[in-house]
């Protein structure tokens, strides 16, 4: 269920390509035969990675005519050539090619794809942390797989492409290891790629991350459009309980005798849709109701996706007047007309330029960024580039920034009567870009800080803000950046060491950061460290990835939740993956107990979400980075920090809110919105494929935060995509356009009931456990991470249809035999092994 790209419907972008494609003259095979739905059928059945852990249906795929095998023999021969380094790089991590077990069948490598005329339709190989889960904590850069290189190796020897086409955001290949950037001839993405041209639609909202897969994996960019959007509304309990406020408040003024039973009611319909979580509330009185209407307002004007967007194809009707709206509403000084035709210009833009790149031709520079924030970025079809790093932050962004430090300040203030003592901040290279640096705005001035510009906007370096001006502390910092942050702006991490450096050595006013600093020397002096070195580590504050290594691990930790037992293992692997110091002349030197010492003293942990389109549960980097900062704070301190996040959704505006206001509000606006769930059943497959992700990202913090997370969120998912309490036809939509996707919804409840995380009655247990059974007998097993892969899940459903009433005998067979057949092994035996 999980083929596809971020915010971009596949399969119908690959209608509209393969049908320019031939009035182009390429030989695109029989195509009066292809169509949206043919595609989605002919890709499920040739063009599937199929984890190891299932090799019944590996078996069953290789079945098919026309499947590409690669005999390993003639794929040593390949590797053989290939340089040493990168050989070895594999064969330490993998084993020699005839060890690996990854999408092979005998003496063969399986190739999945689909041949189609000139044309092959094909997908990236997987990286593997499924097949081998242990590797996340022992093997932080983790080298390619041979059925990996073989796949790419057969591109160029075999198949001989002209070109490829990497469709959508983001691939892995320009992720893998090897330099930052200026990669050598055996760095892993250099090495596969050859010397394909590399054509690459990239949604145009993900700059940071488009110019990784340039730098990294040569990709040429042809940016894409974000989906429409549109106003979220109210609707069913949100818009009564919105209406029995203001009949409240109308009650009130008329000194009426009911107004006490109508605040009883609107406390009790409170609790029920889970609001008062979302805004920390304890007791709902005059206050907390202003707060609820405000709140329910907030969620009545806010944007959302409506849909996915279709390469080549720009938004029409209503979804383009919606959208034009909304970026008017953050730009009110726009041309609305100008606005139009830029987006209308858009999609004819994209598929044009595509066909440019494939006859060689010049892709135009442009502007990127989220069309609401920055209307420069359109009409897409562009090769986006980003700016120049010497100017972050800008001004606009500081005020932001001291902003956002300021209700930081303020809230530990309000809440706990105290300053903050040390400040964990997430810095994305793709946030900084949108924003122009408001979360490294944040960390300056908690320190006491200010940016120096020059007259070009260059920033030069900080300067001291006075303690008499600043009364307050000098508040302590942990920096995380993300290793792309790393890779596109080491600039700014030997910057912000500097101002680490020069805050610390103030001594006007209390100092928390040279505070802290005697506090991690004698932690490490205490552990063994010598003195020396101890003083050099004590004065970092600048954790993340070692270079060559990208993410925390968190989210394929999450999602293979079969393997660990408890979240000390997730922060195992967390603190191994963050654990490198950057600064102070350090530059990825391994500083595991340094991290954790500073870990130990985080009371406050701050990300920050500028894009109009992406938010909490629409990706897994943000519960890995900022949930996994959650969890091993909570590890090394002993409880979890105030997690909050500065939204900048508004350019101009910031407010700083606890994660659990974003993830509810998110969940409220999205994805429990019959209006979004429509949107997303107009996109067929890739619509059931988003909604089985939105599941996922919210157990990625369910584990990693789960005091943002009760159960009535768990409740409400249940209600809306299981019970289809809003009649929206939902089983009859994932049965015809992607059933594994509700499959993979089901167990991931099951999987939160089985973890202790969710309580749920035996009732809704029993239910679950029902249509995930028939789902896996009927539809086929989905076999992602927690399905197939996960046998005390599935013994925990056999334990429940088993029950009397609940199955009969000859459905609970044929679901042991599902799943013994794909994994080709007893399921008692599964359980064993595991």
């Amino acid at each position: 269920q999980k083929i596809g790209a971020s915010y971009l419907n596949v399969f119908r972008s690959l209608e509209i390509i393969l049908q320019r494609l031939e009035q182009e003259g390429y030989l695109v095979g029989d195509y009066k035969k292809i169509s949206e739905q043919k595609i989605k059928e002919l890709i499920l059945t040739y063009a599937r990675n199929v984890g190891s852990w299932v090799p019944g249906e590996l078996e069953k795929m290789a079945r098919a005519k026309g499947i590409i095998r690669l005999p390993i023999t003639i794929y040593k021969k390949w590797f053989q050539q290939l340089p040493a380094p990168f050989r070895n790089g594999v064969i330490s991590q993998w084993g020699r090619p005839e060890d690996c077990t990854i999408m092979r069948l005998g003496g063969d490598f399986i190739i999945p794809g689909v041949r189609m005329g000139n044309v092959l339709l094909m997908p990236e190989p997987v990286r593997g942390w499924g097949d081998d889960p242990m590797k996340l904590y022992h093997d932080p850069t983790l080298y390619p797989h041979h059925q990996y290189v073989a796949a790419y190796l057969w591109l160029k020897n075999v198949f001989k492409a002209d070109a490829m086409i990497h469709l959508g955001t983001h691939a892995t290949h320009e992720w893998l290891p090897g330099k930052q950037a200026g990669l050598c001839p055996s760095c892993p993405p250099e090495v596969l790629i050859t010397d394909i041209p590399n054509i690459y639609p990239y949604i145009v909202d993900d700059v940071g991350e488009g110019i990784q897969a340039k730098r990294r994996g040569r990709g040429v960019i042809i940016d894409h459009l974000i989906p429409a959007v549109k106003q979220s509304g109210l609707y069913h309990e949100y818009s009564r309980l919105y209406e029995m406020i203001s009949d409240y408040t109308r009650a009130v003024s008329l000194g009426s005798s009911t107004q006490e039973e109508r605040f009883r009611e609107i406390a009790k319909m409170a609790k029920q849709t889970g609001i008062l979580k979302d805004l920390n509330i304890t007791t709902v009185d005059q206050n907390a109701l202003e707060r609820i209407q405000h709140y329910l307002l907030e969620i009545k004007e806010s944007f959302m996706p409506y849909g996915l967007h279709t390469f080549g194809l720009s938004p029409q009707g209503g979804a383009l007047d919606e959208t034009v709206d909304a970026i008017i509403r953050n730009n009110p000084k726009a041309d609305s007309k100008l606005v139009k035709d830029a987006l209308i210009n858009s999609g004819p833009a994209e598929l044009n330029n595509l066909i440019k790149a494939l006859n060689g031709g010049y892709i135009p520079p442009g502007e990127g960024n989220d069309p609401l924030r920055n209307i420069g970025a359109i009409p897409t079809g562009k090769n986006f580039y980003g700016f120049n790093p010497e100017k972050i932050p800008s001004p606009s962004a500081w005020a932001l920034g001291r902003k956002a430090a300021e209700q930081i300040i303020e809230k530990k203030l309000k809440d706990k009567g105290k300053y903050p003592q040390k400040v964990a901040v997430v810095l994305w290279a793709t946030e900084t870009i949108r924003n122009g640096g408001i979360n490294e705005s944040t960390i300056l001035y908690l320190m006491g800080l200010k940016p120096v510009w020059d007259s070009s906007g260059r920033v030069t370096g900080t300067q001291v803000i006075p303690g008499n001006e600043l009364k307050r502390p000098r508040i302590d910092v942990l920096i995380n950046p993300s290793g792309l942050y790393r890779d596109l702006f080491p600039n700014m991490i030997l910057f912000l060491d500097r101002a680490v450096q020069k805050a610390a050595a103030q001594k006007d006013i209390e100092n928390l950061i040279s505070k802290h600093t005697s506090v991690i020397k004698k932690r490490l002096v205490s552990a063994g460290i010598p003195q020396d070195k101890a003083e050099v580590l004590s004065r970092i504050r600048i954790f993340t990835e070692r270079p060559g290594s990208y993410g925390t691990g968190i989210s394929e930790m999450t999602g293979n939740s079969g393997f660990w037992k408890s979240e000390e293992e997730i922060v195992n692997v967390y603190e191994n993956r963050v654990g490198y110091a950057f600064g102070h002349g350090k530059w990825g030197e391994d500083a595991g107990l340094a991290l954790r010492v500073n870990l130990g003293a985080v009371d406050v942990a701050v990300h920050s979400i500028s894009s109009s389109v992406y938010g909490t549960m629409d990706n897994d980097d943000m519960f890995q980075y900022l949930g996994g900062l959650n969890l091993a704070v909570k590890r090394e301190s002993g409880k979890p920090p105030d997690t909050l996040v500065s939204m900048n959704r508004i350019p101009g505006r910031i407010e700083v809110e606890e994660i659990a206001r974003t993830l509810g509000r998110e969940l409220r606006v999205r994805y429990l919105n019959p209006k979004w769930i429509e949107g997303m059943k107009k996109e067929d497959y890739a619509g059931a494929r988003e909604m089985a992700n939105f599941v996922e990202y919210m157990w990625g913090w369910q584990v990693t935060t789960p005091e943002a997370v009760d159960t009535t969120k768990w409740d409400q998912t249940y209600e809306v995509y299981v019970k289809d309490k809003y009649n929206l036809d939902l089983k009859e939509f994932f049965d015809k356009a992607n059933p594994w996707a509700h499959q993979s919804i089901t167990a991931r409840m099951l999987e939160a009931v089985r973890k202790g995380y969710w309580k749920a009655d035996d009732k809704v247990k029993r239910k679950l456990a029902v249509e995930y059974a028939v789902s896996v007998v009927e539809k086929g097993v989905a076999c992602c991470d927690h399905t197939c892969n996960n046998p005390l899940l599935n013994q925990m459903v056999v334990n429940i249809i088993s029950l009397p009433g609940v199955m009969s005998p000859e459905m609970v067979e044929r679901f042991r035999i599902a799943i013994e057949q794909a994994m080709k092994k007893r399921l008692e035996q599964q359980v064993k092994d595991r």
